[in-house]
């Protein structure tokens, strides 16, 4: 038994918009690993030479807000 599909078919599957949770959660990951990227880049060069566990939590909701922030205004 062989299954095809029309082209047009295919087509409206690949131009759907992605979930909402999934392209929140993918904007604030990757805003995420930016930043902790340069946070480990400053602190390899001196720039920085501490940071406490507060600053790794702000960068996380940051990351969070913006992400959600980001999303949400792609959606609409």
């Amino acid at each position: 038994m062989v299954v095809t599909l029309s082209s047009n078919s295919a087509t409206q599957m690949s131009r759907r918009k992605p979930n909402l949770i999934t392209t929140i959660s993918l904007y604030s990951g990757g805003i995420l690993l930016v930043f902790f990227a340069v946070l480990l880049l400053l602190q390899a060069t001196g720039i920085v030479s501490g940071v406490s566990n507060t600053v790794y939590v702000a960068l996380v909701l940051l990351a969070l807000g913006a992400g959600l922030l980001y999303g949400i205004g792609k959606q609409g």
